[in-house]
């Protein structure tokens, strides 16, 4: 077993308390927004080059530097083709989405050719890949995600009244794509029609007026404040998952999960955000079309010796993850590269917030009572 140390990252977002608690480690008052395991170069990760008892010794020091007994992931695993995170957000994250592959290959292209630096803040594509992704809830978890279904949303922005009303009107003579062009398209016509949508909000019920209430403190003259009511509203529970194709416009909300997606760094942002936005670009890589029921159940795989195996179904992803209750002693063996996550719970090797690297062919014997997350790479 190779016990890899995360990497965090303290984005403003991010909560105080929910990783720091997870690797039962004091909080030290910044933002620990997610903690990456992996080989992409934002937050490379690295093993502990010692023995398993040396490890377990260390373990509350696997986000620290332990000097000479790390070695790079990259150098025992290769390049992998997913990123595994911890995400905990106490703030929402922009309203974004992610290209295609085709659309990354030829985003990356053409930046190239215009001199942007990768690590330029303008830059959109910081490599030619597409990043689909899936976040698997924790607990209580706050998301937007998909477009609703326009039926829905026109009796939605009618019973909110006001400036609503009239994007009910476009959009039940247009679609969901002309009607987003209308909302980020500018002007002061705009500009009134948010701030008249944002006041109807603050009299109506529904989590979707609530969160453009809220939404609309920090980001008040921002039409994605308003575009936010043409999305899905969701509350995972723990266990639920939403999985993102290329061009799903989405935003977390809230909550804490594990998120696995492809090695990328390609995100597409047109608002809710300080960092750059590209509403042009945005509206040429999201899919707007419905997307009736987003949230993504596991399929329950086998009993094991002393578990239970489920699958996480991410179509076209190079990852595949899957949940793994243990219960007693159990032996994991590695098919693929693979990444193990202890979620919940603990085991005699593996504590909650480890992670561990296996090599194909690689096997574990765990004992304990724990929630495992295993990360597995397609083929």
């Amino acid at each position: 077993m190779k016990l890899v140390r995360g990497v965090v990252q303290h984005y403003s977002w991010g909560h105080l308390t929910s990783i720091p608690r997870m690797l039962d480690i004091e909080p030290d008052g910044r933002p620990w927004a997610e903690l990456w395991f992996g080989t992409h170069l934002g937050g490379a990760s690295k093993v502990l080059n010692v023995d398993d008892a040396t490890a377990a010794a260390l373990r509350r020091s696997a986000t620290d530097d332990t000097g000479g007994q790390s070695v790079p992931l990259l150098s025992v695993a290769g390049e992998l083709p997913f990123l595994l995170k911890v995400l905990a957000a106490a703030e929402p994250l922009s309203l974004q989405s992610h290209p295609s592959t085709e659309q990354a290959k030829a985003g990356y292209a053409r930046e190239n050719r215009l001199n942007i630096p990768v690590g330029n803040s303008r830059r959109i594509y910081r490599d030619p890949f597409a990043k689909p992704e899936l976040i698997c809830a924790l607990g209580p978890f706050e998301a937007l995600c998909g477009f609703r279904e326009p039926v829905a949303t026109v009796e939605l922005l009618h019973s909110i009244g006001g400036g609503a009303s009239i994007i009910a009107r476009m959009l039940t003579d247009h679609d969901l794509d002309h009607t987003m062009r209308y909302l980020f398209g500018g002007g002061e016509e705009i500009q009134v029609l948010i701030k008249d949508v944002i006041e109807a909000c603050q009299n109506h019920e529904s989590p979707s007026a609530q969160w453009v209430t809220r939404l609309a403190v920090a980001y008040p003259d921002d039409p994605a404040v308003v575009a936010s009511l043409l999305l899905n509203y969701l509350t995972l529970q723990a266990g639920e998952a939403l999985y993102l194709d290329p061009g799903n416009l989405h935003a977390y909300l809230s909550g804490t999960g594990i998120e696995v997606m492809g090695s990328s760094d390609n995100v597409v942002r047109c608002g809710l955000t300080n960092k750059h936005v590209d509403v042009n670009e945005l509206l040429a890589t999201v899919v707007a079309r419905p997307l009736p029921d987003p949230i993504v159940r596991a399929t329950p795989i086998s009993k094991t010796g002393a578990g239970r195996l489920w699958k996480y179904e991410t179509p076209d992803a190079p990852f595949t993850l899957w949940v793994h209750q243990i219960d007693g002693t159990e032996t994991l063996r590695a098919r693929t590269r693979e990444l193990t996550l202890c979620g919940v719970g603990a085991t005699n090797l593996l504590h909650r917030g480890e992670v561990c690297y296996l090599a194909p062919g690689e096997e574990i014997t765990l004992s304990g009572k724990a929630t495992l997350f295993r990360v597995t790479e397609n083929n």
